[in-house]
């Protein structure tokens, strides 16, 4: 019985093609919109492993007698001074694409830098102030700028993440693909019908979320296939990124559930979900990147909508996620919750209560 039930629920849901299809569409299009918006903006700068700097120096200066071994100092460090007698400095400078400019008039200098190259005007005004401090010290045969890269987590671009948090931001919309089988429910009347059968409320629970589950995963497995293959998304360990995807939409789709065994509304549980999924998709990072939210990271935590995206992308730039776990623990814990309460409902309306 519980089999040619899901069979036609199934059939049901795929007459509503264009519910199923939006899993598919929605997806492409909006993380292409994005992609193509905020790919400037996520972008990450790589500074020049040696680059020019440009220097001008007064007659009556008193560095003159330094040039030479600043210059042999730039060059042991990658930093290689050229000097330029006329000219703007400005100018000079995005002419010529230096890293930096220096000014030097009697007893000082002034060392100019531009917002794009941050990184080669602080190695300037280091040498700088390295080779005059040890000038003074006496000790100015081994100047050595001594830069060390941290361990950080690699930037991920706008293609991944977009392409990434997307998937899972119209999996928790699982609801859509739902609409079909329950206005059809309430419209023959089924739900009353299967009240007298001999299926029981579990029975007629797993019904519903079998297919929703399944037609929503197929969506969204077409959408990260296409997204990958058109956009170029990068995927990191795909087995794992499957278990957090799958496990998200059976979360979405049982509290989805939950709050349509709840209400008894389909207008009231799209209203509720959608807000809700929106919420936890603002704090989350659907709609500003995680990273550059403003949000404190324990208001972050409250959604699993954040550890699903943090998981996803992480697997994508790193190939491994501590957020992993916890999203798989979030999800199953909803799916438990949710579950229960949906089974607790239909039993008391089973009952006529």
């Amino acid at each position: 019985m519980i089999r040619y039930l899901i069979k036609n629920n199934f059939k049901i849901m795929f007459r509503s093609a264009v519910n199923i299809l939006l899993f598919v569409l929605c997806p492409i299009v909006v993380s292409a919109v994005l992609i193509s918006a905020f790919s400037s903006l996520m972008e990450s700068y790589e500074p020049a492993e040696e680059f020019q700097v440009g220097y001008r120096i007064d007659k009556d200066s008193s560095y003159g007698e330094y040039m030479n071994m600043l210059k042999n100092v730039g060059d042991e460090n990658g930093v290689t001074f050229v000097e330029y007698d006329k000219g703007d400095i400005e100018e000079l400078i995005h002419q010529h694409e230096l890293g930096g400019f220096v000014e030097f008039k009697g007893d000082s200098y002034k060392v100019y830098e531009i917002n794009d190259r941050k990184v080669e005007g602080a190695t300037l005004e280091y040498m700088m102030s390295a080779f005059f401090n040890s000038y003074l010290s006496g000790d100015i045969k081994d100047i050595s700028l001594n830069i060390e890269k941290s361990e950080y987590a690699p930037a991920i671009n706008s293609t991944d993440y977009y392409g990434i948090i997307y998937i899972v931001y119209f999996g928790w919309c699982a609801i859509v693909c739902a609409a079909g089988l329950f206005s059809n429910e309430k419209k023959n009347r089924i739900g009353e019908r299967l009240q007298v059968s001999n299926l029981s409320v579990f029975q007629i629970y797993l019904a519903r979320l079998i297919p929703i589950v399944t037609v929503v995963a197929i969506g969204i497995c077409i959408a990260a296939v296409v997204s990958a293959f058109m956009m170029g998304v990068h995927w990191g360990n795909i087995a794992i990124s499957v278990v957090v995807i799958l496990l998200m939409i059976i979360a979405a789709t049982a509290s989805e559930m939950m709050i349509y065994e709840v209400t008894g509304s389909m207008v009231a549980t799209i209203i509720i979900s959608f807000g809700m999924v929106w919420i936890l998709g603002f704090i989350g990072g659907s709609f500003e990147t995680y990273m550059f939210s403003p949000y404190p990271e324990s208001l972050k935590q409250l959604s699993p909508v954040y550890h699903g995206n943090r998981a996803l992308t992480e697997l994508s730039s790193m190939g491994e996620s501590d957020y992993v776990l916890s999203s798989i623990i979030y999800s199953t814990v909803l799916i438990f919750v949710s579950s229960f309460i949906s089974l607790i409902a239909g039993k008391l309306r089973r009952n006529g209560r």
